[in-house]
């Protein structure tokens, strides 16, 4: 059957529609108006189902799809006003495009699974809930491709993705846009680093390794309105001239403007998360092993507070990432192969006395799916939450992509373990070599920056 994306179209298009089928007379209903694709907005006035009687889910179509699949949900007393109603496929919402007295038109959402597919009526808690008899098949896509850069080849050119070149992508992080913010790895004042953007195609450098305070960028994190991008470095005596371990870069100033924020004695700052609710800036310091929290407004050499070291040990390189409700502040610690987290009270702004061992083992790389403890990662770098709260992993030095569920339950999302590689395709014969930044964008398809193959990658498992 045609999508229909939007309220109403024009009766053209159902004329061309008919067909002397179930599902072409059911979405004739719907459709009221004029040239073919020419979309219109609803004028009809809309009114609520009568909450006085019984709404009724009598079928729906198609039976199976995958992400964007239109469903025709035929029922009674369902009215015409989307405030009313509620539709999810195995529990996940999937957006109403249209709706008249007898039929809902409902868009199925990205990696929703096979589930039954139901419908809220009403308001609040005393909407009543209406379930169809069978469930809906979900056909997931999965897919390893390349976005951008070119495979080998180490040097840093701005254009077109197909044309760009990366030196060493290490970090990444993305804005609600999807524009994708990567860091090429170096240290100093040579231009050596870089901070570029991916976006509509084309790559740019915004900021290179200079005299500034922008000298060896690790890691970054925005905060909450992303009008501040805020930045770790990791400092190295041999080369970089400024000590500063914390700088602010704003969209205001096209991201290419760094004001420096926190300078310590020896920052080896390689973690940055910021908490989605009260705005703390959680960072690492390397060289002592403890965790930091930005003081703002304060001088310099005193715009920081020491928390708690992670596993009580100095030496730990960290990526940091707070889990998407905030009550959690995860710890993957590269050199030590496992993940550690910690409580974070909201209330209080302060983080729990005690480190969990989430996942993985201490000081024992490897590979192995499991629970938590009974797991082993290789060099487990940046992290990464999708909306349903599942922590993905670019395990580094096993060359693959990991997924963690809530409860801990760690198993392989892509790549081939501890065989590196580069080959795009399905995520269970695709290859990575050494995969190190990653982030996840709104359709929940996730960026890795595949650092030793110097390019960007997506990896789609739905």
């Amino acid at each position: 059957m045609t999508k229909v994306s939007k309220l109403s179209v024009r009766p053209s298009l159902l004329l061309r529609m008919a067909q002397a089928t179930v599902m072409s007379i059911m979405v004739g209903t719907f459709l009221v108006g004029c040239a073919d694709n020419d979309i219109a907005e609803d004028s009809r006035v809309v009114s609520p189902p009568d909450l006085s009687k019984a709404s009724k889910f009598l079928s729906f179509a198609p039976d199976s799809g995958g992400v964007g699949t239109q469903l025709v949900i035929k029922g009674e007393n369902l009215g015409t006003d989307t405030a009313y109603l509620r539709v999810t496929v195995n529990g996940k919402r999937a957006n109403i495009v249209g709706v008249n007295n007898d039929h809902i038109y409902a868009i199925v959402p990205a990696r929703a699974d096979n589930g039954l597919v139901k419908v809220f009526v009403g308001k609040g808690d005393q909407a009543q809930e209406l379930t169809g008899d069978t469930p809906f098949r979900y056909f997931f896509k999965r897919n390893v491709s390349t976005v951008a850069g070119q495979n080998g080849k180490a040097e840093r050119a701005d254009g077109e993705y197909t044309q760009a070149t990366f030196r060493r992508p290490w970090a990444l992080l993305s804005d609600k846009d999807d524009a994708i913010f990567e860091m090429d790895e170096g240290r100093g004042t040579n231009k050596d680093g870089a901070l570029r953007r991916l976006y509509e195609g084309n790559v740019e450098t915004l900021i290179q390794n200079n005299a500034g305070p922008f000298q060896s960028p690790t890691a970054a994190a925005f905060n909450a309105a992303q009008d501040t991008m805020y930045m770790v470095h990791l400092y190295n005596p041999d080369n970089c001239t400024s000590k500063v371990g914390l700088v602010a870069i704003t969209r205001a100033g096209g991201f290419m403007d760094t004001r420096a924020l926190v300078r310590m004695d020896n920052p080896q700052c390689t973690g940055i998360a910021v908490h989605p609710t009260t705005g703390d800036i959680i960072f690492n310091n390397q060289s002592d092993g403890y965790l930091y929290r930005y003081v703002p407004n304060t001088d310099l050499d005193k715009a920081w507070q020491r928390l708690k070291r992670v596993g009580n040990k100095s030496g730990t390189e960290l990526k940091l990432v707070f889990s998407p409700d905030g009550k959690y502040l995860y710890e993957i610690i590269k050199n030590r192969h496992c993940i550690y987290r910690t409580a974070y009270d909201a209330a209080t702004r302060t983080l729990g006395k005690t480190d969990e061992l989430w996942a993985g083992q201490w000081d024992k790389a490897g590979y192995q799916n499991g629970v938590g403890t009974a797991a082993q990662f290789d060099t487990p770098s940046a992290g990464a939450f999708d909306e349903d709260g599942n922590l993905y992993i670019a395990d580094k030095n096993n060359h693959c992509i990991r997924k963690i569920t809530p409860d801990g339950t760690v198993s392989l999302y892509a790549g081939i373990p501890k065989e590196s590689g580069y080959k795009d395709g399905l995520p269970d014969v695709a290859k990575f070599n050494q995969p190190e930044g990653l982030t996840i964008l709104s359709d929940q398809s996730i960026i890795v920056a595949d650092r030793e193959n110097q390019v960007i990658r997506k990896v789609v498992v739905e």
